[in-house]
């Protein structure tokens, strides 16, 4: 009898501890049966009461979708002995860090304990944040910018030299000549404008724009079929017709998907598959980017959407594509996320859906 008191007692304070803690956690063994599930597990996002999770196997728990998604990992865990960490997005739109770390008795592996910390609403502060600063993000994007326009300018200025002297010379041979700066000229003020026009898409948000998610992205991808990086992989596109309108102007969510199309192939110089799914989320369209190259490198993942980064030392261009995109996406009350996979890369484009969408 003392002893089971003992014991009972331990068991008691070590549930204390547990439900102290600022995270929501539960604890299970080789079995993957759940036998502790803290306070913040009750109370939570995804909340459950201790009595319907305790004893019983995870797969009851957390039902098939979410036991499919944890139980690799678990086993992972279980079978190397080494934690496992990552962020997941509920379809609640709640975002949690999540921990998986190995309890083990002598040197085997006995428990896995999953740590969750709500980082939710540290991301909606920083959501805020940009919107406030967002004077000062597009002063950041000017001298970007600057560089992109000022190479067509310079074309323009010195074709605009030429025609001025081919003017004054007056000689009818020299028409031929003339035409063809014309048509530069007329080419690098069509690339200035893509640019500008780009860019005032990206500072407003109307309410009243609104996008059909799987013709866009088929017109997308469709432009970009002659794109030279494009030769070399394989599209895969799952974006069901049936989709609710999307609260961005077409242009823009093209933009969107054609500059992560354009970043996914640099993140496979040698070829690969690119990805592209989308599936209705409540009020919300999520259309995943997905590539088969290398992750993204840890120490280049937490500024990944600030303007000037790359994802690789051998890209090319000015590194704004990304920041661009998520600001846009943010002004309509979207977001861009990335999520880094064993083989790979996903770049989660979260559409609102349009007013008036059932």
């Amino acid at each position: 009898m003392p002893r089971r008191e003992a014991k009972s007692s331990g068991d008691n304070d070590l549930g204390a501890i547990f439900d102290a803690l600022p995270v929501g956690l539960y604890v299970v063994d080789r079995d993957l049966r759940v036998v502790a599930w803290n306070r913040l597990r009750e109370e939570g996002r995804l909340g459950r009461p201790r009595g319907e999770a305790v004893g019983r196997p995870l797969r009851q728990v957390l039902g098939p979708a979410g036991f499919r998604a944890t139980e690799p990992l678990l086993r992972a865990v279980l079978a190397t002995g080494r934690a496992s960490e990552d962020t997941v997005e509920t379809t609640a739109r709640g975002l949690f860090h999540v921990r998986r770390l190995p309890v083990r008795r002598g040197r085997t592996v006995t428990h896995v304990l999953s740590w969750f910390d709500d980082i939710t609403e540290r991301r909606e502060i920083e959501m805020r944040l940009i919107a406030a600063d967002r004077l000062a993000f597009l002063g950041q994007l000017v001298s970007g910018v600057a560089h992109e326009i000022s190479n067509p300018l310079a074309g323009i200025a010195g074709c605009a030299e030429a025609l001025a002297s081919l003017a004054a010379r007056g000689a009818k041979e020299d028409a031929r000549e003339a035409r063809q700066f014309r048509d530069l000229i007329r080419e690098e003020v069509a690339r200035c404008e893509a640019i500008v026009r780009f860019l005032l898409d990206s500072s407003r948000a109307g309410d009243e724009a609104r996008a059909d998610v799987a013709s866009t992205v088929s017109l997308a991808l469709r432009l970009l079929e002659r794109h030279p990086a494009f030769a070399r992989l394989r599209v895969r596109a799952t974006v069901p017709a049936g989709l609710p309108p999307a609260r961005i102007g077409a242009d823009s969510l093209k933009q969107v998907v054609m500059a992560l199309a354009v970043n996914a192939s640099a993140a496979m110089p040698s070829g690969g598959v690119l990805g592209v799914r989308a599936a209705r989320r409540g009020r919300e369209v999520h259309l995943d980017v997905i590539d088969s190259g290398p992750p993204v490198p840890r120490e280049r993942r937490a500024g990944l959407f600030e303007p000037y980064a790359t994802t690789n030392d051998a890209q090319r261009g000015a590194g704004l594509g990304l920041a661009i995109a998520r600001s846009l996406l943010r002004s309509r009350g979207g977001d861009l996320l990335y999520r880094p996979r064993r083989s790979g890369n996903v770049f989660r484009v979260v559409l609102r859906t349009a007013p008036g969408t059932a």
